[in-house]
């Protein structure tokens, strides 16, 4: 299979391990923005269905599809529960203890074979390799929670999709979760294979160009299908689904994820107007490191006949901008940006966020603040612009939606 061979050319690059901060597959972005975004996303949902099981003294049984390195398991136990600034308040959604039994599938024997090295000593974690669309749900014991990040799904077709998630609705306990993330189909990262024909255009050939950084080796990559979605597309499947299963499904939530900032920002693969935000806010994450505010703008191109796409990358760059360009002069003494003539309520708190980390910082003896504290508070508020501007259409490089089985 093409995506064997290209997993495995990431693999043989020495960067699709941990740690990598500026770079590599878990890059700060992944690992500070991607990450935890998607676990804010989910967290609603996962919180209440973890507090039912404790009440009834039991645990939660996991299910990887697509499961790589076995990230899921990170991923679920380092979702952060609080919205509290108090130290007691300071606790995981799911601490490791509420783990019953994990189970991670993937096709990838490279990727098990990390996965089974960081945890082959967990005596309640699995990986097997297989196919997922394989997987017969009806003869092991229904699960609590469905993992499907960071595009799994799109190697699927639609009709694998809707057969995958009636099996979960119908197999699974009232209460189970779906957390699935598909490429989004219009992402700034791939505007020239923008279309209106969602029928007949639905697949891009991906290559996994970003983890390499030799032009030379790049030619030589493996190349695959992946499906692109957008809100019309996942609706149809959902309803799909629903029908199939009678029922028993219900989509919560539906949001965009890693607009400007996913993995083809800085590769040109896709679109040549792309800059490489994404290496610029890993940057700003990286403590000890100045980074170029100025390199951090958004020169967003729009193309001709995607009104609202373009009014969704266009807002949110306007308010991107905005945000570094006041963080810039607050920095430097200079004369603040004129307020925009919209200013969402994220872009507010924001601004407001960044006016108390400068002035603090300008205090502190921490070696260098603006390094160390400024930088990094200014990635995150760009997080929260993109968080609260998203409208789930497919504009960023994932799309994620959150399904819960009902009964």
């Amino acid at each position: 299979m093409a995506e064997i061979d290209a997993y495995n050319e990431a693999l043989k690059s020495g960067r699709y391990q941990k740690p990598d901060g500026l770079m590599g597959k878990y890059d700060n972005v992944r690992c500070l923005w991607e990450d935890e975004e998607l676990g804010l996303y989910l967290r609603p949902y996962l919180k209440p269905a973890v507090g039912r099981k404790r009440e009834r003294g039991e645990r939660l049984r996991v299910l990887d599809l697509g499961c790589g390195s076995g990230d899921g398991f990170e991923f679920i136990t380092s979702i952060d529960g609080s919205k509290s600034l108090t130290p007691e308040h300071n606790a995981k959604v799911m601490e490791p203890d509420m783990l019953g039994f994990y189970k991670g599938i993937d096709v990838n024997e490279g990727l098990l074979s990390q996965a089974r090295a960081i945890y082959g000593g967990r005596g309640n974690m699995l990986f097997v390799q297989s196919d997922f669309n394989d997987h017969d749900l009806c003869s092991e014991e229904p699960y609590d929670l469905y993992l499907a990040n960071y595009g799994t799904l799109s190697h699927n077709t639609d009709q694998q999709t809707v057969e995958l998630l009636s099996n979960i609705a119908e197999h699974s306990k009232d209460g189970a979760l779906i957390s699935i993330d598909w490429l989004g189909r219009f992402s700034y990262e791939w505007q020239t294979l923008w279309t209106q024909d969602l029928e007949s255009n639905q697949w891009m050939d991906y290559v996994i160009s970003y983890i390499h950084s030799d032009a030379g080796d790049k030619e030589q990559l493996t190349y695959f299908p992946l499906r692109i979605m957008g809100r019309r597309e996942v609706l149809n499947i959902y309803r799909q689904a629903k029908r199939k299963a009678g029922g028993g499904i219900a989509l919560r939530k539906l949001a965009d994820r890693s607009s400007f900032v996913g993995r083809h920002m800085g590769t040109g693969q896709y679109n040549p107007h792309c800059q490489p935000l994404r290496l610029v806010v890993n940057s700003l994450f990286e403590p000890h490191l100045c980074t170029d505010l100025d390199e951090a703008l958004v020169r967003y191109v729009p193309r001709d006949g995607f009104t609202e796409v373009n009014a969704y990358h266009q807002r949110l760059a306007d308010c991107w901008n905005h945000l570094v360009t006041h963080t810039k002069a607050l920095l430097e003494g200079g004369q603040l940006p004129e307020a925009l003539a919209e200013m969402p309520a994220p872009l507010r708190r924001s601004l407001a966020a960044m006016k108390g980390v400068v002035r603090a910082a300008a205090g502190m003896k921490i070696g260098n603040p603006r390094a160390s504290l400024v930088e990094p508070q200014l990635a995150y508020c760009l997080r929260e612009l993109e968080m609260g501007l998203q409208r789930g259409q497919g504009c960023g490089h994932g799309l994620v939606a959150i399904f819960e089985v009902v009964k």
